[in-house]
């Protein structure tokens, strides 16, 4: 060996075995040390024993902490100033070819240091010496550093195993699941504290005579030998659950349980079998509350269902009885209004009527003549009857098409037409008044989405209501205007310029069987408010700017048919 061979002097082969025998002495001093006292003690030792100006000890034993140094020279501790010099010096390199002599700018002075480095373990420490001597270093100094820097690796490996070891041990006791150990055939080594209170063992009882059976429960003992703890030991793990008992209550506890071997991490088998279980009460007793509460809100929501589709049915019922009663009040307005007409129409048919038999009269008394007839007389004869006789229908038909119910149903109407005849008709009874109905129709919008007779019945109540303010005013005037508003409404308004509503009477205007009128029903305007609504449209009253009254009403416009 080259160191050997360097030592023919045999005092100084006893120094080294002496001093080799001194540093196999310290891993069992630094039993107790601290990382700080193990950097320390071995800068000293190495100081005392190598031929070197001063020696570094560098420790990493934390990732993210940063590295003990320790810095010796024949006096004692070096300065900080020195520690950190040789700290900058270090790189790399020094790691990877660590035993190779290196040249440093000398730490404690003037010129060069000659060092030797000496990794230890596979993490970021290392030993330096240096000096600033010729022939440094020597064999016998590059290996006491390397014997060094392995007794440095075992003890801070130890310490590192220790520390595991005693967080390990402080985890499995804090934890509250049941955590044991066992051999290979199920004798118990190990119980957790809170493991032992899961299934009332006490914290000082000896558990070496107990097998891992004894802990579950009849029904479970020929599961777990047969199938869980072969499977274990087969196939590393099984999981599942059991039911493990208490042997002071004699419960029977529900677990999640979790059976792993332990093998021996140098290869050498299977060495131990753990068994990790979780206390499932709690979560049993959510479980089954949660099944409650679920069936509870099930039939909450069956019972829900049911009282809603009552209501629904109930609702569909009254809204079915309120269409019927809303078809019967506009029938009765319907017939109030021709009830009102009555004796115009008689007076208007009977002009027609009477120029009928007019007609006939002197039909007959040219056929009674003798001689030839002439035809062209004739002819203008039965032409004048006919068209008496069309008028005569035409009168009928408008009060039949005003008094009938009618189709709920609603289309799209010609807006101008729908308006002129409504007009028309509300004129009945009125001829002799002197008064100007003038229509003005918007040229943006010519057609609604209404039921025709509903919203006729609607004008002709405006309309003729407009009739009887201005009967006794002088140049009575009533204006029916359409308006666009927007993209899918028009306004319709009726303004008149009689007396107008007095003021006490405008809020419960539209309010049922009220009426300013002696003789009315007060059923008019409600039904037209009414009639309105369900088209989803607006009623409303307000003063005429020119004096007078003005009413304005909305509908659903719509594009014309083609």
């Amino acid at each position: 060996m080259p160191w050997v061979e360097e030592l023919a002097d045999s005092g100084e082969l006893r120094r080294c075995i002496r001093d080799l025998a001194a540093l196999s002495t310290l891993p069992a001093l630094w039993e107790r040390y601290s990382a700080k006292e193990i950097a320390d003690s071995v800068a000293l030792a190495l100081q005392s024993i190598l031929s070197a100006d001063f020696v570094h000890v560098s420790l990493s034993v934390g990732q993210d902490e940063a590295p003990i140094t320790a810095t010796h020279g024949p006096r004692g501790p070096m300065p900080r100033e020195v520690t950190e010099a040789i700290r900058l010096e270090i790189t790399p390199e020094w790691f990877k070819g660590a035993g190779r002599p290196q040249v440093i700018p000398n730490p404690l002075g003037r010129g060069s240091a000659n060092i030797a480095t000496a990794a230890v373990g596979l993490g970021r420490s290392i030993l330096v010496a240096g000096s600033s001597g010729p022939g440094f270093p020597r064999e016998t100094d590059r290996l006491m550093l390397g014997v060094a820097a392995s007794d440095v690796a075992i003890a801070l490996q130890r310490k590192q195993v220790e520390a595991d070891e005693r967080r390990f041990v402080a985890l499995v006791e804090r934890s509250p699941d049941f955590v044991a150990f066992s051999d290979l055939n199920g004798r118990l080594q190990f119980v957790n504290l809170a493991g032992r209170q899961l299934v009332g063992i006490e914290p000082t009882d000896d558990v070496s005579n107990l097998h891992v059976v004894d802990f579950v429960s009849s029904s479970d003992e020929e599961r777990l030998l047969n199938q869980c703890w072969p499977v274990a030991l087969t196939d590393r793990r099984w999981m599942g659950e059991l039911s493990l008992c208490n042997f002071k209550a004699g419960e029977k506890i529900p677990f999640l349980v979790d059976i792993f071997r332990i093998d021996d991490p140098r290869g050498h088998g299977p060495m131990n079998v753990a068994m990790v279980g979780r206390d499932l009460r709690r979560q049993k007793q959510a479980e089954g509350e949660l099944r409650r509460l679920n069936e509870s809100l099930e039939r909450s929501v069956e019972l829900r269902t049911a009282e809603l589709m009552a209501e629904i049915t109930e609702r569909k019922r009254a809204d079915e009885r309120s269409r019927e009663l809303q078809s019967a009040l506009s029938h009765a307005g319907r017939l109030s209004v021709a009830g009102e007409m009555a004796a115009a129409l008689a007076h208007e048919l009977n002009q027609p009527l009477t120029a009928v038999a007019n007609s006939a009269n002197a039909a007959l008394r040219l056929l009674a003549r003798s001689g030839s007839v002439r035809t062209e007389s004739m002819r203008e004869i039965l032409d004048d009857v006919a068209g008496q006789a069309l008028r005569a229908g035409q009168i009928l038909r408008r009060l039949r098409d005003f008094i009938t119910r009618g189709e709920s149903e609603k289309k799209i109407e010609d807006i101008e037409t729908l308006i002129r005849e409504a007009s028309a008709f509300a004129r009945t009874g009125f001829e002799s008044l002197q008064v100007s109905i003038s229509l003005f129709f918007d040229p943006r919008v010519s057609h609604i989405y209404a039921n025709r007779i509903q919203i006729q019945q609607v004008l002709v109540n405006l309309i003729r209501n407009a009739l009887e303010e201005v009967a006794s005013v002088p140049q009575a005037k009533i204006d029916v205007v359409t308006r666009q508003i927007g993209n899918e409404e028009i306004e319709i308004s009726v303004a008149d310029n009689g007396r107008g509503v007095v003021l006490h009477v405008i809020d419960t205007l539209f309010q049922p069987f009220i009426s300013t009128r002696h003789d009315g029903m007060g059923l008019g305007l409600a039904i037209c408010r009414s009639i309105v609504e369900s088209h989803s449209g607006k009623l409303w009253y307000e003063p005429n700017p020119n004096g007078g009254a003005m009413f304005r009403f909305t509908l659903s416009s719509a594009e014309p048919t083609e």
